[in-house]
C-alpha cells in the first residue's frame, strides 16, 4: 500500500512539473487570419493627449510589432468595419470604448474560423503617454501597452488569467509593462499561429 501511495505521489509530482502553467483564452470560437504576418495599421489622426510630435502613430506602430505574426504601418483611411486591414484607430471611441474601458477590438469580423477584420478603438476621455514622450507619465496610460495588448485580440487571443501577462484584463497608470510579451502571451499565439 505504501509503495502504491508513493507511486502515486511521485506520478502526481512528475505530472505537475510537466504542466504548463498557461492560463491564455483564444477568442470563441478559435479563429485565426488566413496568412502572416497580419497587416495592422495604425491611422495618422492620432490622440491628442499624446505629446511625442504625431500622437502616438509611430510609438503605436513600433510597439504592436512585439507580436511577431504582425506587420504595421500607417494609413490616412480610417477604419472601415468589416473591410480589411485592421486598423487601430487613436482619436476616436468608435462609440463602443465608452466608461472605463481604455480601448476596444472588434473582433467579431469572421467567416468560419477565418479573422478578416478587426479594428480597435482608444477612448478619448482618458490621457495617455507614448514611449517617444521625454516628459514621463502622470497619471496617463500607456499607448504602447494597451495597443500591444488590443493586438493579441486582432490576432485571435482572449483576455489571460495569469496577472502580469500583457493579455490581463487591466493596467494602472503609467504601467509600462505590457509593452512586452511574456510566457503565457506567447504561448497563446504560438497555440494560433
Amino acid at each position: 500500500m505504501k509503495k502504491t501511495i508513493l507511486t502515486l505521489a511521485i506520478a502526481v509530482v512528475l505530472l505537475a512539473v510537466s504542466f504548463d502553467a498557461s492560463a491564455y483564452v483564444l477568442l470563441s470560437p478559435t479563429r485565426t487570419w488566413a496568412s502572416v504576418p497580419i497587416r495592422i495599421d495604425v491611422y495618422t489622426g492620432g490622440n491628442s493627449t499624446i505629446n511625442d510630435g504625431d500622437g502616438g502613430v509611430t510609438a503605436t506602430v513600433g510597439a504592436v510589432r512585439a507580436w511577431s505574426v504582425v506587420s504595421s504601418g500607417t494609413s490616412s483611411q480610417q477604419a472601415t468595419r468589416g473591410k480589411a486591414p485592421a486598423t487601430i484607430m487613436l482619436n476616436t471611441n468608435g462609440k463602443i470604448c465608452t466608461g472605463s474601458c481604455l480601448a476596444a477590438t472588434l473582433t467579431g469580423y469572421y467567416t468560419g474560423n477565418t479573422i478578416y477584420d478587426a479594428d480597435v478603438y482608444t477612448n478619448t476621455r482618458y490621457s495617455f503617454t507614448s514611449s517617444r514622450e521625454n516628459d514621463g507619465c502622470s497619471g496617463e496610460y500607456d499607448m504602447d501597452g494597451i495597443m500591444v495588448h488590443e493586438v493579441g485580440h486582432v490576432i485571435g487571443i482572449g483576455h489571460s488569467n495569469v496577472a502580469g501577462a500583457t493579455m490581463y484584463p487591466s493596467v494602472s497608470a503609467c504601467n509600462i509593462g505590457n509593452r512586452t510579451l511574456e510566457a503565457d502571451d506567447l504561448a497563446a499565439m504560438r497555440a494560433l499561429y
